[in-house]
Formats: structure tokens, sequence, C-alpha cells
């Protein structure tokens, strides 16, 4: 993605548009608030609560505050981008921007958001113990469904308007490199340590290299972003959460507009079995930063939205930096 690309794209939305927007979905969201009060006291529900249940009350609330903050993460992207749209680029010293800011609190609201998901829907499917009340429970699990749908509003929003690609796979070479950079988690290729920084010995490496090689299995010197990260991490998590947040929208719309329960059934069960994957995935994910060395800056960077000119040289050295810079110094 460049700020250059972003720019263009941004100058074609009128300006008034994201405050107008924004403005919108912080009066909704004042208006729910106020829409739950007025049904709760007009209302003869059992204890003073809508529908009788804090439970029901929860779904309700949840449900209806959904569409204002996914159109608050959108302005909120709209205006950023306006934003970015007038500041230079910066990668003049030791170490160049990989990430924009935004980009780097909307993953970790993102991550937030589905740690407190698969940690309340452990309890809530039973897998484990559940050491708070069901009404705590629901509580948190909107709240983390809140905090991974305003990422995902947000993301979708924020590279549109930017024109952003650089995570989209554009040819089968990314492909053959996702399967070799892979491979090369074991160690077996030269100058590229594997798990636990492991080299594996001469007398194994030599023959299996050249089995590789026999079948073009070999990576190719990356670009900003790694062929696993475009064709294994980026598609799987898009696909899951995908999944994951138009089935709990779905589900939350069954406590505005009443579905029929086949639908729901469905829904819920897509929901339930996402979850699964979610968590075997995100075993992978982690594993793939946390157990290769040669990973770890770009796991830093994703706090830092900065990684060294050096490693760039080293292990990214299809990034044309340069190129990038004098693109976004044009526009």
């Amino acid at each position: 993605m460049s700020v250059g690309t972003a720019t263009s794209k941004t100058r074609s939305l009128p300006r008034w548009l994201p405050p107008v927007l924004m403005g919108i979905a912080l009066l909704g969201a004042v208006m729910v608030v106020v829409s739950i009060i007025i049904d709760e006291g007009a209302r003869d529900w059992s204890g003073g609560r809508l529908g009788g249940s804090t439970l029901y009350l929860l779904n309700v609330a949840f449900a209806r505050l959904l569409p204002f903050l996914a159109g608050g993460a959108v302005a909120l992207a709209l205006l950023q981008r306006q934003r970015l749209a007038t500041e230079p680029a910066d990668d003049m010293g030791a170490s160049v921007h990989r990430h924009d800011v935004t980009e780097v609190v909307t993953h970790w609201l993102n991550a937030i958001g589905i740690g407190i998901t698969l940690i309340t829907a452990a309890w809530l499917l039973t897998w484990m113990g559940n050491p708070l009340s069901l009404e705590v429970t629901y509580l948190l699990h909107f709240v983390g469904a809140g905090f991974t749908v305003m990422a995902v509003a947000h993301h979708l929003a924020y590279h549109i308007a930017g024109g952003g690609a650089g995570l989209i796979p554009r040819s089968g070479s990314d492909l053959k490199n996702a399967l070799a950079e892979s491979v090369s988690y074991t160690g077996v290729y030269r100058g590229l340590p594997g798990a636990f920084g492991i080299q594996l010995p001469l007398l194994v490496r030599r023959p299996l290299g050249r089995v590789l090689r026999a079948l073009r299995i070999v990576p190719d010197p990356s670009g900003k972003f790694l062929s696993t990260e475009k064709v294994i991490s980026y598609p799987v998590w898009t696909i899951l959460i995908g999944v994951v947040v138009v089935t709990g929208v779905v589900k939350a719309v069954h406590y505005v507009y009443p579905l029929p329960g086949g639908l729901r059934e469905t829904m819920t069960f897509l929901h339930d079995g996402a979850t699964i994957f979610l968590v075997v995935f995100l075993a992978f994910h982690v594993g793939a930063l946390v157990l290769v060395p040669r990973n770890w800056p770009l796991l830093k960077s994703m706090f830092t939205t900065r990684i060294a000119r050096s490693y760039v040289a080293r292990h990214l050295p299809a990034w044309n930096i340069g190129a990038q810079r004098e693109n976004d110094a044009d526009e």
C-alpha cells in the first residue's frame, strides 16, 4: 500500500462526507441508549428490564449499536485518509515504515476483540469452567465482538479508500513462494534458519535441497510482505473473521428483526465452527512469528510501525523503498 495511491482516491470523496458519517454514528449511538431507556420504562417488564432479562437487554443493545459502531469506524478511516493525503513520506533514516499507525492500532484492536470473544466463547460453549456470571460473560463477548466489527469496518474502508492491495496475491509465484517460505521454517535452506533458529545439518540439507530445487520450491527474494502473509495468513484470517463477523451480525439482527429459526441455527453452527478454526489458526499464526527468530522484527513492526533498513536489505530485498518514497512525494 502506498500513500500516493491513497491520496488520489481519498481526494475523490467529498470532504464533508466523513464528518457527516461520524456525526450520524455518534447520534445513532446516543439514540440507542435513549431507546433502551424508553423501552424499559414504557413496558411492564418484570424487574424493570427490557424483556425481563438482562441477557435479552444486552442482545438488543448490541444489535442496535452494531450499525453505528461500524459506521463510526468507517468515518474515522475516511477522516484518517484525508489527513494522510497531506503528510509527506518519512523513510530517510535507519528504519522505514512498514505499517501506518492506524493499521497497527486496528490490528491490535481486532486482536484484543478476537481474544476476548474466543475466551468468552470457550466459557459459553462449556469448553472450560466459567468463573463469571452468564450476564458478565455475554457483556464481555459483545465488547470483544464490537472491537472486531469496528476493526473490520475500519480496515475495509481504510484500504478501499486508499487503494491498499499489498497483501493481495498477484501471481502464481506468490503461491510457490508461500510454500517455499513455509518449508524454510524447517531450516532446510542455507542462510534461512528455521524454527528456534535451527539450520539442518549439511548432510540432511544438501539432498533435501536438491529435491526442492528440482521441484522449483525455492523462495524468491521477498518484497514488503512475505508470500506466506499474502497467500496464507491474510486470506485465512479474512475468511475466518469474515464468517465470524457475518454470522454474528445475522444472529444479532434477530433481536431487531425476527429471523426464521432455521437461519439462526445455521448461523450459530457456522459461528461456532469458525471459532474452532480460529483457535487452531491462531496457534499457527503466533507460532510462525514467535518460534522463528528471523520473523521477530516483523512482529516488532506491528508495535512500532517501523523496521530496520538493514533487515529489509537482507530479508525483504524486493521491497523497493526508494521508488515507493519517490512515488509518494510525486503525489
